[in-house]
């Protein structure tokens, strides 16, 4: 997947990246964190968002390996569990 596919899936806007924490940049919404029961949005900038991406496929990965390793059953394709949204193939190097 091209970082242009991966983008196209949220809506921008400027902001600040909660994970970059750089300021004044096109941000999207990833999701929320709870702070003494509050809740909060989080943002990340367009990099931030294909590296969360690229640790999610990773992950989503080793997840795989290590269930099929433990059972006997077809473990799933990588691209549908457990992403919610299944991604054709890895997201690529940003460089």
């Amino acid at each position: 997947m091209r970082p242009e596919e991966l983008w196209s899936r949220f809506a921008w806007h400027d902001g600040s990246c909660f994970r970059c924490e750089q300021r004044g940049i096109p941000v999207a919404e990833i999701g929320d964190i709870a702070v003494a029961g509050e809740t909060f949005p989080l943002f990340a900038c367009q990099r931030c968002v294909f590296r969360l991406e690229q640790l999610h496929w990773t992950m989503s990965e080793r997840a795989i390996r290590r269930h099929s390793a433990t059972t006997s059953a077809e473990p799933h394709s990588p691209g549908q569990w457990p992403a919610a949204t299944p991604l054709p193939k890895p997201p690529a190097h940003v460089a």
